[in-house]
């Protein structure tokens, strides 16, 4: 004689015990590597493509008007400032077709600037790093919206991203939890 109830919550404990571990294997795994059947890691790299020429260097924004919608800006990966585009690209062909704006970039309001940042003169002193120097002080640039939560580190705004996994993660638990529990 079968017990059907029995079966069905072995299942079910399966199920539930497994899903946290796949949702953690999701999040842990690094999207550039991709795994075999067999567990092993494929170690060929991808064939990149002709990479751009870098972006000019410059040391004033007004270095960078002859090459539409780019501002002399400094990127966490460069320690250079140079005339890119306002996904920090560098200009093809003297053109930029990004139409939002990343940190630093010059702007006329906050429309332009990407999701977290705010068109805004800078403070612009003595004390300023080198980065910020580019611009004139009347220059309107994108930078982190700390009304909103957004705090700049490393050339980055962060804490609004933080705040963004935080509340993924809550979700995705509350979520576990109802399913173990019913």
């Amino acid at each position: 004689m079968r017990m059907p109830y029995r079966t069905d919550m072995c299942r079910y404990q399966i199920v539930a015990a497994a899903l946290p571990l796949l949702l953690t294997g999701w999040l842990v795994i690094d999207k550039s590597e991709a795994l075999t059947t067999f567990g092993k890691t494929i170690t060929d790299k991808p064939q990149e493509g002709p990479k751009a020429p870098p972006a000019r260097p410059c040391s004033r924004q007004a270095e960078c008007a002859g090459i539409s919608s780019s501002s002399c800006v400094r990127t966490h990966y460069d320690p250079v400032t140079r005339c890119l585009c306002g996904d920090n690209s560098p200009p093809l062909n003297g053109q930029c077709e990004a139409q939002a704006k990343s940190l630093y970039h010059a702007c006329a309001n906050s429309d332009e600037c990407n999701e977290g940042l705010i068109c805004l003169m800078p403070n612009i002193t003595g004390t300023a790093p080198p980065h910020l120097r580019v611009h004139a002080p009347q220059d309107k640039i994108c930078l982190c919206d700390t009304e909103a939560g957004f705090n700049e580190k490393d050339h980055t705004c962060n804490d609004g991203d933080i705040l963004k996994t935080s509340l993924f993660a809550i979700i995705t638990v509350t979520c576990i939890r109802k399913i173990l529990t019913h």
